[in-house]
């Protein structure tokens, strides 16, 4: 699991909404960090690691709603849900087919015939979620969300 980013520029003297906006663009900013990984797809790794900094990413936005208008704010956390939601169900595919992977090392030649096609079917599913992980970054980007939420979020 990747490591949280530091946060720069958390200081006492500065007010709670600065704070809370270094806060959620740097958690927004690792979990971008991953997305290009996450495409590729040949790391299962990054949807992993991109899941978690949703999660963060969350987590600080929940913890400072208040610090911000609420119509426009509940936008940027919905989709942030939808983010986390997605990769998620990418994720538990993976997790699923790798742990399905290793427990046929110690079957029967008899008893992997059952589980290679169930693996088979998470496959399938996987390359699903995939492409609807693929849909949502393609719809993100062509709506410009990232440029919307990070000056939404501007220090």
């Amino acid at each position: 699991m990747a490591k949280a980013w530091q946060v720069e520029g958390i200081m006492p003297r500065r007010s709670l909404e600065e704070c809370a906006r270094r806060i959620i663009t740097t958690r927004f900013h690792e979990m971008m960090s991953f997305k290009g990984g996450a495409i590729d797809g040949s790391d299962i790794e990054f949807v992993h690691d991109m899941r978690v900094s949703s999660r963060r990413l969350r987590a600080a936005m929940d913890n400072f709603a208040d610090c911000f208008s609420p119509k426009k704010f509940r936008k940027y956390l919905k989709q942030t849900k939808n983010i986390t939601r997605t990769m998620g169900v990418v994720r538990d595919l993976d997790v699923l087919i790798f742990q399905f992977e290793e427990d046929a090392k110690s079957l029967s030649e008899d008893e992997q015939i059952g589980v290679k096609n169930l693996i088979s079917q998470l496959q399938r599913k996987r390359e699903m979620a995939r492409e609807l992980m693929l849909l949502m970054f393609s719809n993100l980007e062509r709506k410009g969300f990232n440029e919307k939420f990070l000056k939404f979020f501007k220090v």
